[in-house]
């Protein structure tokens, strides 16, 4: 039975905390640890263990990717990378920006690794990831839309979905892919 704190469930290092969710979450860090959370007021330590066994084939896979990309050294992007990204962004955002009806939005590349993009709506400001270098132009494009699209959307709800439907048919599967590549 596993308790709150670490814990060790089959060989595999485990995180347990209780907190005021409304899900029993799972999910495995790039260090590969595992980590599940269990909602404080509705659900016991048995049901989270329960949770946790029956996605185990997935914990494991995801724990094994997480400790190859670890093993991997991955080599920063190089002033080279960030100078030809500079110039597809400014075609891309510029080119979009316009096509949306967005005028006057800043952007600017930053060496940042968690997120590919993000926006301040009200400062009309767009952050790109210098990672966006090795990827596809698609991808990037796709990033470019989503990003331009939150100046109109702030979150990820209905209203934004029905932008990005109407101004880049197929983001799905672009998203998709670009998830993989982070992974």
């Amino acid at each position: 039975m596993i308790s709150s704190g670490e814990n060790v469930v089959r060989g595999v290092p485990v995180d347990v905390e209780r907190k005021r969710i409304r899900r029993i979450n799972l999910r495995v860090s790039a260090d590969g640890r595992v980590h599940l959370s269990v909602p404080k007021w509705w659900a016991t330590l048995r049901e989270g263990e329960a949770f946790l066994l029956s996605k185990w084939d997935w914990v494991l896979k995801r724990r094994q990717e997480a400790l190859a990309r670890e093993a991997a050294p991955r080599r920063d992007v190089t002033e080279d990378e960030v100078a030809a990204l500079g110039r597809l962004l400014a075609e891309l955002h510029g080119s979009w920006a316009a096509r949306l009806g967005e005028g006057a939005v800043a952007w600017r590349i930053r060496r940042v690794k968690s997120v590919w993009g993000s926006c301040r709506p009200r400062a009309r400001s767009i952050t790109y990831s210098a990672e966006l270098a090795r990827v596809p132009r698609e991808l990037a494009e796709y990033v470019v839309v989503h990003e331009l699209t939150h100046l109109r959307a702030a979150d990820h709800g209905a209203a934004f979905c029905r932008l990005m439907d109407e101004r880049l048919p197929g983001w799905r599967l672009r998203r998709r892919a670009l998830n993989r590549l982070a992974r």
